[in-house]
This record gives structure tokens, C-alpha cells and sequence, in this order.
């Protein structure tokens, strides 16, 4: 109220415009800092600005929102549902409700416009807006020295990259000491959300190197030498040369061996400089779960409307229907993971996957003509990566050749150029590998494989690995050509013959094989190897509990050794699989 009195004071306004200026601060919360405080403003600020400011998105979540209003509508199946039934509130249902969403969602975008359109947070308005970014942005700029509590992810998230890259070219960022919420901190906030302890530095007391830690489940973790280090500005740049975010090492061991391999081995895309994207990639996002769901059609819904089921495709006269891949339904090498039956996704199983025609079905189908026209004619199979990702599964970044279809966009696409097909199975067994995956484990700060991730791992350069196609490409082709809907992908390699049988034990050596070679490009050793290996602690206990050992390290170990061997001696690698690929 104090600051609508200062406003107003000597400005003649009618009762009523004022009441309803009043009304608008009460209802958005307006604060002006340097109306509120006029003399720390004009003194230059605060010495120290210490807070944990509000954490949450904007924008109105409709799931969220009808949770306990209508769960009817929050558990609507898609969005375009929930518009159904959102709007039959406002015709039938309940039109109360239906004007307390209407206010609510009006109230989420005002507030969102202004932030934007104020001018007052260029770096920090963007995206999906949360409210940690604009407090960040304020507090930074109220005082000469700022420690806030705020989601880990203002250092390695897409919307927050302005501002961090700001605060590393200022060299303002003084420390960053990441937490997960494991032993619970923070009681009311999920054990698995992450969080930071940031410290800066006014720009005229520029910092020379940041303080980290990351993973820290107890306070006494800061200080712990081990899981403390220390970052320069050129550092960051080195690790993300496009976002200047920062990576999110456990330890010191993992930043001095991620340091290494970046000096030796580029980005994948690095942007604005000529010859910065080797491999010739760019990225599509084919269908919208959300928006496009009005095109997909479920298994019943087709076969009511007279549709036949041939194979995994449907078809009525010239018409067809294909498939809809999702992340789900794909793993390393393995685009038959799962297979949805009785609502919902199950795992396909060995004895299925030894059976060459045997294929995955989706939950969804899409018309044949709008995904080709999304493909185009001359990509013969797709190439997708899973979006949602975990740095403690068994494995990080998952990517697979698939047949073409349509595809949802928590599977995003490779694109690559057809006359450097050869990029495709180079690049597959690239980031495919334990080397790359390592890599993405230092990167990775939440769940979700975003594009800008991705053009920042270090991936060994095609005119290296080009040079190793005639090991790298008959393994890759037999990883991945498996079943009958695969030929197309099979055919391109010079592969006319059957599938390949589903045999597990050797598929893990030719996997073994592959990762040798690719931490040998990395150019590691072998101690580096080593300790990697056991940075994999949920592939080390899955294996273990499947082989009674860590069997995939003792493979990768016995193949790289046996490189090693051959290249010292000057002979040839022998391969340890019977009959060797072909």
C-alpha cells in the first residue's frame, strides 16, 4: 500500500481508477524495490542480498490446477480431451468453474506478459518462465553480493543459458554448490529435485574462478576436497561453447578426465563457426503429444472403423495408418524395447525378439500421408534418441535406428544427409558408447535430453572414425537389423540377406567391441577406463544381478587390452566373436 501511495501522490486520479490500481497490486503483487527502498537504491544497493525465492512455473498447469477441482478433467488422456471437457464446464457442466480456470489462466498470462514486455528481465524472461529465474535476476541486481537457494537447473537448463552465460562472462558467479534432496533437506520437496546454493559477486569484483560441487546430499559436502573444484570462464566455455552452462561433475577425478577428452575431441555442433557442425546432423521433432493428438487413432478406434491390421501398419483400400514411436518403445541398438498390450507398454521379451517378425505395436497410429510428408522420400529408416533421461540409470543417452514411421517428440530424430549414410552407423556407435555416455552423465543437470545437450557432447570426429567404418558398420548392422521391419535400413549397408538372430551373449561382445574401440578414439587409458566403467553403478548392479559379475566391464576391459596388444605389437586385432560379422 505504501508503494501505491508513493505512485500516486500528486497525480490527480479518480477514486475509482485508483481503487482499481489498488485492487491490481493486491491481486499481482506488485513490489518496486527501489520505491520501496528508496535510500539503499540510491546508495547503490544492498550490501547483501540473502533469500530462497519462490520456485514454480507461471504459465497455469491444467492437469495441476483441475487436481482437486475436477479429476475427471486432470485425468484426461491428451490435451485436446481436456479442451473437450474444459470447455463442456462452460456450457453444461459447471460454469462457475469454468470462469474461476478462465480468471485463473488470465491472471498466469498478464503476469507472464508483463514479466517479458517489462524490459526489466531480458536475460531471465525466457521460456516456460519460473519464478526463480526473475527472483535470480532481481536479487543479482539488488546488492553487491547475492546467495540464494534456487533449482540446480539455472546453471544447465535451455531458458536459463542468457543468464548464466552472463554471470560467467562477468565473471560474477563466485560459487555454486549443488544438492539433491536425497536425506531430505527440504521435506516438503520430492527427494529426487535438485537444488543449488548460488553465490555472486557484483560485476566490479569480478570473480577469477567459480567454486563447484555437485550431488551434495549433506552440508559438510562443500568442503569435502574430493567433490570440490574449481571452474574458469575459459573452462566453461571448453565443456559448452554454445550455452556456456555449466556441467555437473561428482568429483575432481571427473572433471580432470572431461577436461581432457574435451581438449581432444570437438562438440558435436558448435555454433557460429564456420565448419562447426562435422557430422552435417540437424534435429527433428516430428509429432506433437499434445497438439497433433487430434491425428492419432488407438487400435480400436480403427479397427471399429473397418481398418485392417497388417503387420504394425494398418490399411483400408491405398490408406494406411503407421505406427506412432515413442520412447518407450526403443533402447540402445533395439527398436523393439517394449510393445504396448492391454494398456499399456510391457518389455518385449528374448524369445519374441529371436522372432524376426515379430514387432512392437503402439498405443497410437498416424496417417501414412502427413508422416511421409514429415519424413520426406528419401530418409529409407529414422534415426531417434530418448528426451527423458536419468544420469543414475544403467544407461544415459539412448539412441536406436528405427523403421520409418511417425514418431512422438520425446523421441527427437537425427537427421542426416542420404549420401553420408556411413555418418548414421559412425554416429550411432559414437554416442551409443560407454565414452559418450560418461560424457553426458557430466552434462546432464536434469531430465530432459534437450537439443542444446546434445550439440555440446564431445563426439569423435568423422574423418577419425570414418577410418574404422569397415569394424564399426557389419556390428552396428547386426545390432540393429533384427527383424523384417528393418531391411530398408539393412539394405542401405549392402545387407540382403535375413535378419540377424536375437543371441544376447554376443551381442555383448560385439558391444564390448565397439565401446573399446571408441574409449581408445576418446583417446583414455586404461586407469581412466577403469574407473569410468565403475561410474555406472546401476549397469554394475544389473549386471551383477543377471551374471553374478559386472559383466559388461570385464568384456570392455578384455576387448580394449587386446587393441592395445595388437597396436603395440603392429599386427592385426583379432575379434573375439565366432563368426566374426560380416
Amino acid at each position: 500500500m505504501r508503494i501505491i501511495e508513493t505512485l500516486t501522490e500528486g497525480h490527480h486520479l479518480r477514486p475509482d481508477t485508483r481503487d482499481h490500481i489498488v485492487s491490481l497490486a493486491d491481486e499481482y503483487q506488485f513490489l518496486h524495490p527501489h520505491i520501496a527502498f528508496p535510500d539503499i537504491h540510491t546508495a547503490g544497493g544492498f550490501d547483501v542480498v540473502v533469500g530462497n525465492p519462490p520456485w514454480g512455473r507461471i504459465k497455469l498447469q491444467e492437469k495441476k490446477w483441475f487436481a482437486h477441482r475436477s479429476p475427471e478433467i486432470a485425468a484426461a488422456p491428451n490435451k485436446a480431451a481436456r479442451a473437450r471437457l474444459i470447455d463442456q464446464l462452460r456450457t453444461e457442466e459447471d460454469p462457475r468453474l469454468y470462469q474461476e480456470f478462465r480468471a485463473a489462466k488470465l491472471h498466469a498470462e498478464r503476469t507472464s506478459g508483463l514479466i517479458r514486455d517489462s524490459g526489466r528481465y531480458p536475460l531471465s524472461a525466457k521460456g516456460d518462465i519460473n519464478t526463480y529465474q526473475i527472483f535470480a535476476d532481481l536479487m543479482r541486481a539488488a546488492g553487491r553480493w547475492a546467495g540464494m537457494i534456487v533449482p540446480s537447473g539455472i546453471a544447465s537448463d535451455d531458458q536459463t543459458k542468457d543468464f548464466f552465460n552472463d554471470l560467467v562472462e562477468t565473471r560474477s558467479l563466485v560459487s555454486l554448490y549443488d544438492f539433491e534432496n536425497r536425506k531430505g533437506l527440504f521435506p516438503s520437496v520430492h527427494r529426487s529435485y535438485k537444488f543449488c546454493l548460488l553465490t555472486l559477486t557484483a560485476q566490479y569484483r569480478p570473480s577469477d574462478a567459480a567454486r563447484f560441487v555437485f550431488f551434495a546430499h549433506h552440508v559438510g559436502d562443500i568442503d569435502d576436497p574430493e567433490k570440490n573444484f574449481s571452474l574458469t570462464p575459459e573452462d566453461l566455455m571448453l565443456f559448452n561453447p554454445n550455452t556456456r552452462t555449466a556441467p555437473t561433475f561428482r568429483t575432481r577425478r571427473d572433471a580432470e578426465i572431461t577436461t581432457g577428452i574435451y581438449r581432444r575431441v570437438p562438440v558435436l555442433i558448435r555454433e557460429g563457426v564456420p565448419d562447426g557442425n562435422p557430422w552435417g546432423v540437424s534435429f527433428q521433432r516430428m509429432f506433437d503429444m499434445a497438439n497433433d493428438s487430434p491425428l492419432f487413432r488407438t487400435r480400436c478406434q480403427l479397427e471399429e472403423n473397418g481398418w485392417v491390421l497388417e503387420g504394425n501398419h494398418f490399411v483400408q483400400g491405398d490408406d494406411r495408418y503407421l505406427p506412432l514411436y515413442v520412447l518407450a518403445m526403443v533402447h540402445q541398438y533395439d527398436h523393439r524395447w517394449a510393445t504396448f498390450e492391454n494398456g499399456k507398454f510391457r518389455l518385449v521379451t528374448e524369445a519374441e525378439k529371436q522372432d524376426p517378425t515379430f514387432l512392437a505395436m503402439p498405443q497410437y497410429w498416424v496417417p501414412a500421408d502427413e508422416t511421409n510428408n514429415r519424413i520426406g522420400d528419401e530418409r529409407p529408416y529414422l534415426l531417434g534418441w530418448r528426451d527423458v533421461a536419468r544420469s543414475t540409470d544403467a544407461r544415459t543417452f539412448i539412441m536406436s535406428p528405427h523403421p520409418r514411421a511417425g514418431v512422438g517428440n520425446k523421441l527427437p530424430q537425427f537427421v542426416i544427409d542420404p549420401d553420408s549414410l556411413n555418418n548414421a552407423v559412425a554416429i550411432t556407435a559414437a554416442m551409443n558408447s560407454l565414452a559418450c555416455d560418461y560424457i553426458t552423465r557430466q552434462k546432464l543437470g536434469g531430465t530432459t535430453m534437450n537439443y542444446f545437450y546434445v550439440k555440446q557432447f564431445a563426439v569423435v570426429n568423422p574423418d577419425l572414425i570414418n577410418r574404422h567404418l569397415p569394424f564399426i558398420e557389419p556390428r552396428i548392422v547386426e545390432l540393429c537389423y533384427t527383424a523384417w521391419d528393418m531391411v530398408r535400413f539393412a539394405t542401405k549397408y549392402g545387407c540382403d540377406g535375413a535378419p540377424f538372430r536375437w543371441d544376447t551373449r554376443r551381442r555383448a561382445l560385439i558391444r564390448a567391441e565397439v565401446d573399446a574401440l571408441m574409449f581408445r578414439l576418446y583417446g583414455l587409458d586404461r586407469p581412466n577406463v577403469d574407473y569410468i566403467m565403475d561410474t555406472f553403478d546401476a549397469l554394475k548392479s544389473d549386471d551383477t544381478k543377471r551374471w553374478g559379475e559386472y559383466r559388461t566391464k570385464r568384456l570392455v576391459l578384455e576387448r580394449y587390452d587386446a587393441m592395445s596388444q595388437a597396436a603395440c605389437s603392429g599386427y592385426p586385432y583379432q575379434t573375439g566373436l565366432n563368426p566374426p560379422p560380416s
